[in-house]
């Protein structure tokens, strides 16, 4: 069974004269991969849209695999949920800055929508990739109330509190072929591993069992 597809650039390609070169760049981009793949009629794959939120309940036959694109200064919040039967679901967003209220009932809604399924005594992760500014050379996130405010929305629902991680991304001043894409990896062969890829490529390899 195949693992985990790297969709990881090592180097940032360059703007060149050449025209098929910058297509070429373009479609090596993470999100020009993963769409194109799902055209192709890959059904492990699926796609969040902005000012949506979606969710899907991941297995070894099914989608593995749920990202988003286009972030430019929008606020991405996933999230990873054990299920009652051991499987994990995964939630993720993607929301103009504007429309935190939007976004916070959109994963309510799935919670919802889940809530039979969901076990409450396991901590969920939730993952914010939001915006960021430099400060001395560190990328540091803005601060953003939907943080809190998600937050606040599980702490409703989950017994032992979540655990929560903050990765901001640069909006400005961006590179040719930068990706601007938040992807949720889910290893076939062993669903409790997985890979997130944010805005600029930034990776976290996360073990679901800790």
């Amino acid at each position: 069974m195949v693992g985990i597809i790297n969709l990881t650039r090592k180097v940032l390609p360059k703007l060149t004269a050449d025209a098929k070169q910058n297509i070429a760049n373009i479609n090596s981009m993470p999100e020009m991969v993963l769409t194109k793949m799902a055209r192709n009629g890959d059904k492990s794959i699926l796609h969040t849209d902005m000012n949506q939120c979606a969710a899907a309940i991941i297995k070894k036959d099914g989608i593995t695999t749920v990202y988003t694109d286009a972030l430019h200064g929008c606020n991405s919040v996933g999230a990873v949920l054990r299920l009652k039967n051991g499987e994990h679901l995964c939630v993720l967003s993607h929301y103009v800055p504007t429309n935190i209220e939007g976004q916070v009932k959109a994963f309510e809604k799935q919670l919802n929508t889940y809530a039979k399924y969901i076990n409450e005594n396991e901590k969920p992760k939730i993952f914010f990739n939001i915006r960021g500014y430099d400060n001395n050379g560190k990328l540091e996130a803005v601060p953003n109330p939907i943080v809190d405010k998600i937050k606040e929305l599980f702490s409703g629902i989950f017994k032992k509190g979540v655990d929560s991680t903050i990765t901001p991304y640069a909006n400005g001043k961006r590179p040719a072929f930068f990706s601007s894409a938040n992807i949720f990896q889910f290893d076939p062969a062993d669903l409790n591993k997985l890979k997130i890829t944010n805005v600029g490529e930034q990776e976290k390899f996360i073990d679901l069992t800790v």
